[in-house]
């Protein structure tokens, strides 16, 4: 008898499964990264009196109509424009809040170039920027006698990280569900992504700022 060998297939990693989403699948999760990281921004803009806290909602918002209205016609191109103007520069401030400011309009960037022209990269660029913003600001309280093997593992470690993991791991179950975009499902993506206010580094305003 020959020899019969098993072939084992590997299931896909999340960045596989990312690349395979459809492009509203990407838009949507893109947009919920960037809804997730509003907080940053908003409470930056506050602590400094910078930026357009309305005019990062109202972006917001429109991707977020484009989505649950057909209706909806929006130039992209247009509100592409208006990105710059939200954006701050490190080198002006000595606080780090401009670091996850500057990632939240880089995540709102993503979402709005996917809604512009679509992009099989869109949500893993989504994902591996708001993974990295939680890791840069991890790394500011890692031990500083840890080698690079040891922080690594400290870092999986820690409860900010496990969260931004398994939100991110709930989002894509939550995008991937339906095959076409329904506008009840697409809500229920929002209403993850707005967290109760409460942004991927764990801040928490009085009041969201979002009004999609």
């Amino acid at each position: 008898m020959a020899d019969k060998k098993l072939v084992t297939e590997q299931p896909p990693s999340f960045h596989q499964k990312l690349r395979r989403l459809s492009d509203w699948q990407q838009l949507a999760f893109a947009v919920a990264l960037a809804q997730r990281s509003a907080p940053n921004y908003q409470l930056f803009c506050e602590a400094v009196d910078f930026g357009d806290v309305a005019g990062f909602n109202k972006l917001l918002g429109l991707l977020w109509e484009a989505q649950l209205s057909k209706a909806s016609k929006i130039n992209w191109a247009v509100q592409q424009e208006k990105l710059p103007l939200l954006q701050p520069e490190p080198q002006d401030y000595e606080v780090y809040g401009v670091y996850p400011a500057l990632d939240a309009v880089m995540a709102l960037e993503v979402a709005v170039e996917q809604a512009l022209q679509a992009d099989p990269e869109s949500a893993l660029r989504a994902s591996k920027l708001s993974r990295s913003t939680v890791r840069q600001y991890l790394e500011m309280q890692c031990p500083d006698d840890l080698d690079d093997q040891q922080t690594a593992i400290w870092l999986k470690q820690q409860p900010l990280m496990q969260d931004e993991n398994d939100f991110q791991d709930e989002l894509l179950l939550q995008v991937a569900a339906q095959f076409q975009p329904h506008p009840e499902q697409l809500r229920l993506i929002r209403d993850l992504a707005r967290n109760q206010g409460v942004s991927n580094l764990g801040i928490c305003l009085a009041e969201e700022g979002g009004e999609a």
